[in-house]
């Protein structure tokens, strides 16, 4: 019996850990400096992020590739279809 819940509290813990994981944005890549002159490197920084974007015109956020289209629009693809903000 304390075999049984011994393995079910461990089940419990990998669990916990792998959702609290998923919640984790991916991580940064690259030095600051090279995520300054690299847009297609990963930022979870906002402010930088915001820095590419009018600068580059695209921007890899939170995992993310965010653009600017020719008129100005923000949009990033999912599913293969541009979803603008």
């Amino acid at each position: 019996m304390e075999v049984l819940g011994f393995w079910l509290i461990l089940l419990a813990v990998t669990l916990i850990v792998i959702f609290v994981l998923a919640l984790l944005p991916p991580p940064e890549e690259g030095t600051l400096q090279e995520r300054r002159n690299n847009p297609e490197l990963n930022t979870n920084n906002q402010g930088l992020h915001n820095e590419r974007l009018d600068k580059f015109f695209k921007s890899k956020y939170k995992g993310d590739m965010y653009f600017i289209g020719p008129k100005g629009g923000y949009y990033y693809y999912q599913n293969g279809r541009k979803v603008y903000l």
